[in-house]
């Protein structure tokens, strides 16, 4: 298998974690790396929603395919604006190369390029495949992806509704319209630029525009005058990253002050989880679970209610937020007022709203939303989709387990 570049290694490492959760711990995750070490997938094709290959196996040939949902234009849009502040994401996107930025949401305003695990779906020619179920073929190719990736990592922007080189257009025409440029290259551990990350600079700088005059002093920050630490410490770049992350989480708390908004702050508990839904998170699972008395099942499905609600999200994924009764009553007969057909009845069961026909469950949080839950395997898994609109929340649990139908 291809070893990842340095800079691909988040986008790597954030597939293979969201991967292996989508796969549900199936045994065909294993059997699938086997056939794919064995040279059973054929060449990975990218269409906008799909990766599909032919996987041969048994003597016999199949067609496998995993499904992840397009970017919307705005979250494209958003994505192009959170890069073109990294110098060295935007050298690389001009150069036609994908940036290692692009693979960590808390990087771009959480909008994630690599789909998270209950947005990856499968089918297969093969009979388990036609139920929407994970099998070896599928599974292979997913290991496939992730092999693609650490060389060719621009297969996932296809996927997701955007070439490569479309989105360094859209990259170009913001920056053509901006009133500064992308600022300084950083040099390379041996104090160099690459010439070509330095001409796409130059090639795509906007026009010169005169210095406004302030009374102020120059600041300059303290990460972009510093020397990357020896390993196994964070790079400077990563230092910076880190200090943006803590800047716009602090600036967040500030402007819920006073709101009355409740679990939004990230107590311990959410905040461990938000480390583990990180890419690199996940390898400090198990002494997360040591620490915090919870199990890695109960983590990992907290990683994904974070993933899709925040820490209210990781709250509710764990156990729902008592609510009185009255509540709950109320947020039942807007559900039932909001169907067109009522197939099934929708109990009160332990502080949720639970339809066991469909599948689908709602829980309040401790932000005052409702978050939509889809049985999985026996279990409830998080979907997207909350809401303070409970009607909303039931619809958004309807189609996550459309989009991913699996055993009740």
């Amino acid at each position: 298998m291809t070893s990842p570049t340095r800079g691909m290694s988040p986008l790597v490492a954030a597939w293979k974690q969201n991967f292996h959760l989508a796969t549900g711990g199936s045994p065909s995750y294993t059997k699938g790396l086997n056939l794919h070490r064995n040279g059973a997938v054929g060449q990975v094709h990218a269409a906008p929603g799909r990766l599909s290959a032919a996987v041969g196996a048994k003597k016999a040939t199949h067609k496998a395919v995993l499904a992840l949902p397009e970017l919307t234009t705005a979250q494209w849009h958003t994505l192009a604006d959170r890069l073109a502040d990294i110098p060295q994401a935007v050298a690389d996107l001009l150069a036609n190369r994908v940036p290692a930025a692009i693979a960590d949401p808390g990087h771009a305003r959480g909008t994630a390029i690599v789909p998270g695990a209950d947005e990856i779906s499968f089918s297969c020619s093969c009979p388990t495949g036609h139920t929407g179920r994970v099998c070896d073929h599928n599974a292979a190719l997913g290991h496939a992806v992730a092999d693609r990736l650490a060389g060719a990592a621009s297969v996932l922007l296809g996927a997701r509704g955007m070439a490569t080189r479309s989105f360094a257009a859209l990259l170009r025409d913001r920056l053509a319209g901006a009133d500064t440029g992308p600022g300084s290259l950083p040099a390379h551990a041996d104090g160099t630029v690459r010439a070509d990350q330095l001409y796409s600079l130059w090639a795509n700088r906007p026009p010169h525009q005169p210095a406004p005059e302030y009374d102020l002093d120059t600041v300059t920050p303290v990460t972009a005058t510093l020397d990357d630490p020896p390993a196994p410490c964070p790079t400077s770049q990563d230092l910076a990253w880190m200090t943006q992350d803590a800047a716009d989480r602090a600036r967040a708390l500030l402007n819920s002050t006073g709101t009355g908004v409740a679990g939004q702050p990230h107590d311990p508990l959410a905040d461990a989880v938000r480390i583990l839904a990180t890419p690199d998170g996940v390898r400090r699972l198990t002494d997360v679970a040591r620490t915090t008395g919870h199990t890695p099942s109960t983590l990992r499905t907290m990683m994904i209610g974070y993933r899709y609600g925040g820490p209210a999200g990781a709250h509710a994924a764990h156990t729902p937020t008592p609510t009185p009764p009255a509540t709950l009553e109320q947020a039942r007969e807007a559900i039932r007022a909001s169907r067109a057909v009522a197939l099934g009845s929708i109990d009160i069961i332990d502080g949720t709203l639970t339809d066991t026909t469909a599948g689908l469950q709602l829980r309040p949080g401790p932000d005052g939303a409702w978050f939509p839950f889809t049985s999985f395997n026996g279990e409830w898994r998080p979907a997207a989709g909350s809401s303070d609109d409970p009607s909303a929340a039931y619809q958004a649990a309807r189609r996550a387990r459309t989009a991913r139908p699996a055993a009740r």
